[in-house]
């Protein structure tokens, strides 16, 4: 959703430069379309189900090596300002300077014994309807940025904040002069909900401005009992066709705020002699669903969600190239480590970008993986974009099928047409050489506390109304303000 990717309305002037400037990928992919897990992925060049990261608040290990502690570990010193999303005690990710407005705790007691609510029968997250009825213009004020969740606030000051941070940065490192390599990691919230943004964003775009998001049905009875499951819990049946032009024009505006914070480390890197030497790397950690198939939010395998920007530039590496072979975060690791010019270990699951940006032979799978434990979802699903195909195994339900070059919407479901056969099967051969899926699902169901003590899966029996009341046998206690 950018200038450079020819949307029709929004305007991202300094990422359409960015893009001139570098190599931008067309295909690329989150490895699980959650905050955390996304960012431990990224972060450690694994899959979230090998580092155990299913949802949010779960830590990663201080055994795990992250790539900003590879770097620390070579003498190149490394800064982490803003969002990253490590739990727990392990807050500074490897980085040898961190600093943080909003703190993501880890459960206190995990694994879990109560049962993860989001994921039982009749859980309804009470805020998500709230998010896109309240969307539009920011409150003109100002806070210390540590309020970004609250709807009149979002998350303008906290990135407002952030990006102050970095430009202070850039400008010591650019007052100290020297040649030896550094790596800055910036973590902005924006495009997120809540959906607010200052006026003279929302005034861009709003009314007219806006693309209305496709197969917008509330509720949408056309989706896969998964996806209607999902559509469910986040509470939104009955969304007006005005709530939605309303919050599409508050996330373009989001979108073209970020831009503009983007151009302020491009002109400050430029402005200290540091642009032409400096590798810069723009991406996200998931998508926004933004009423398409009636969804918005994350957490699903539809493109809207589990896809994401991604632009590569720097020294040497050619301009104003297009990409479109699939790719994903985990890739993210070699290819850091890659410009620093250091070895990668055997047991990290991607390979770097730059083999493709310079047009190397280099061996690659074919498809690329994304996974989801989290909320919203009874059970466990997994996903193989391979080739022009993109495959979503459902833990106890159906697959799915969609050719994402003919159909790039999504609408026309081929799991269930016999020519098919040979492409699930094959997506279903890439998806085993990564994992177990019923496995996986099994263990992240028993560190999320919903297998009980005699293996009974609760997600099957147990409902939300179960843990409000505590259950007559007094197994769970009582949840009365579940989220």
């Amino acid at each position: 959703m950018s200038g450079y990717r020819r949307h029709p309305y929004v305007e991202t002037p300094n990422l359409d430069a960015l893009a001139d400037a570098g190599t931008y990928f067309t295909n690329a992919y989150c490895n699980s379309p959650v905050c955390v897990p996304s960012r431990m992925s990224f972060m450690t060049g694994k899959y979230a189900h090998e580092v155990g990261s299913w949802f949010l608040y779960i830590p990663l290990e201080r055994s795990e090596t992250t790539w900003s502690r590879r770097l620390r570990e070579a003498g190149i010193p490394s800064t982490m300002l803003g969002k990253l999303d490590m739990c727990g005690d392990y807050q500074d990710a490897g980085f040898n300077e961190h600093k943080i407005l909003e703190y993501r705790p880890a459960w206190t007691e995990y694994p879990r014994q109560t049962p993860f609510a989001p994921r039982l029968e009749g859980y309804v997250r009470p805020d998500k309807l709230a998010h896109i009825k309240n969307s539009g213009i920011r409150q003109p004020h100002l806070t210390d940025g540590r309020t970004g969740h609250d709807d009149r606030d979002g998350f303008w000051d906290h990135d407002r904040i952030v990006m102050d941070w970095a430009v202070d940065y850039l400008r010591e490192k650019g007052k100290a002069g020297g040649e030896e390599p550094w790596a800055l990691y910036v973590g902005l919230l924006y495009p997120h909900w809540p959906y607010c943004v200052p006026e003279e964003y929302f005034d861009q775009y709003y009314p007219d401005e806006v693309e209305m998001p496709f197969d917008a049905s509330f509720p949408n009875e056309n989706l896969h009992p998964a996806l209607r499951h999902f559509q469910r819990a986040q509470g939104t049946d009955g969304i007006t066709e005005e709530d939605v032009r309303r919050t599409v024009a508050a996330y373009y505006g989001m979108v073209t705020a970020m831009d503009a914070m983007i151009g302020r480390i491009i002109d400050e890197l430029k402005a200290q002699g540091l642009y032409d030497n400096t590798y810069i790397i723009y991406t996200s950690d998931h998508g926004e669903s933004l009423g398409e198939h009636g969804l918005f939010y994350k957490q699903c395998s539809y493109e809207g969600s589990v896809g994401i920007p991604l632009i590569v530039s720097g020294p040497e590496l050619p301009a104003g190239q297009v990409r479109d072979e699939p790719v994903s975060l985990v890739d993210l690791y070699p290819t850091v480590l890659g410009m620093a010019g250091l070895d990668v270990e055997p047991d990290r699951r991607g390979t770097s970008w730059l083999s493709l940006i310079r047009d190397e032979a280099t061996a690659r799978p074919e498809w690329v993986f994304s996974e989801h434990h989290g909320n919203f979802f009874k059970d466990s699903w997994y996903m193989i974009r391979l080739r022009d195909y993109k495959y979503t195994y459902y833990c106890n339900e159906r697959p799915t099928l969609y050719n994402i070059h003919q159909d790039p919407q999504e609408l026309q479901d081929l799991a269930g047409e016999a020519r098919y056969i040979p492409v699930l099967a094959e997506c279903e051969t890439a998806l085993r050489s990564v994992l177990d899926p019923e496995a996986v699902a099994l263990r992240a169901k028993c560190d999320l506390g919903l297998i009980g003590p005699d293996g009974e899966d609760y997600t099957i029996f147990l409902t939300v109304e179960d843990l409000r009341k505590g259950r007559n046998d007094g197994r769970f206690k009582p949840e009365p303000e579940l989220r």
